[in-house]
């Protein structure tokens, strides 16, 4: 098992558990106590978790992947802006892929108040329940089930995803940073990403100001590779204008909507 597939592992147990013991993480991997201290040196310094004596727990700094139900409920103004922001990039009868996430959720709420015919390609649970009122062409992709964000991944998500094409997706990230790009905590569910931006023409990010400006564990597209980043009014004017720097297209949507889009910096 390579290192960063060890060191993703570890980071689930810790979400279900909220802490881990290194005896049990040598027993449990087959490594020595050596490399297991060394994953978790590293992951410490990625923010991710606290160094305890014997293992590692939570902290308030590691809290970066909170359970999909929790999710929903954070930032919900910031959120529910940028998605207003988002209708302006979507045409009728299009064929959406819509990534998992709390975000992408409320943009497939709003989308049935706003069309009549879409073709959703999705690998979120939540999302496709959400749109199963609707007479749209809905395709849940196969997968592994990754219980914290309700996504379906691995290789069989990326299977299916090859198949198809799709004219924008519309992307989540837990974290966005000059050096990393968009970033996920798992390294999975960052291929089934992968795949998601390879099969659209566009790709579209959304983003809330509070994922700016950091990196989780695995990185998913680099800043070209995203067409559009919509955020919301509280990112950080430097962080922003270091993006657009780099060439990166970004709006920061305010609160009325649509017609309250502005452009970053």
């Amino acid at each position: 098992m390579k290192a960063e597939q060890r060191r993703s592992q570890i980071i689930t147990l810790l979400e279900q558990k909220g802490s881990v013991l290194v005896d049990d993480l040598v027993e449990r991997f087959g490594v020595s106590h050596v490399t297991i201290r060394k994953d978790l040196t590293e992951l410490e310094a990625r923010g991710l978790l606290h160094r305890t004596h014997g293992g590692a727990t939570y902290t308030h700094k590691s809290l970066f992947n909170p359970s999909f139900r929790e999710k929903v409920n954070l930032q919900q103004a910031e959120k529910q802006a940028i998605v207003q922001a988002a209708l302006a990039y979507i045409e009728e009868a299009d064929t959406l892929i819509l990534d998992s996430g709390s975000t992408t959720l409320l943009l497939a709420r709003l989308l049935k108040r706003h069309f009549r015919s879409l073709y959703i390609i999705t690998n979120s649970i939540p999302i496709a329940s959400e749109l199963a009122d609707t007479q749209w062409e809905i395709l849940l992709t196969g997968g592994q089930l990754r219980h914290h964000s309700m996504a379906l991944i691995g290789p069989a998500a990326v299977r299916i995803l090859e198949a198809y094409h799709a004219d924008k997706a519309f992307m989540c990230a837990t974290g966005v940073s000059i050096g990393k790009g968009y970033t996920t905590p798992n390294p999975y569910e960052a291929q089934t990403k992968q795949a998601m931006l390879k099969a659209a023409d566009t790709a579209i990010a959304l983003v809330d100001s509070s994922k700016l400006g950091r990196a989780t564990l695995a990185s998913f597209a680099a800043l070209s590779e995203v067409g559009l980043l919509i955020t919301d009014t509280g990112a950080p004017p430097e962080f922003m204008a270091e993006l657009e720097r780099h060439g990166h297209a970004c709006y920061r949507a305010l609160p009325e909507g649509p017609s309250g889009v502005a452009r970053a910096g």
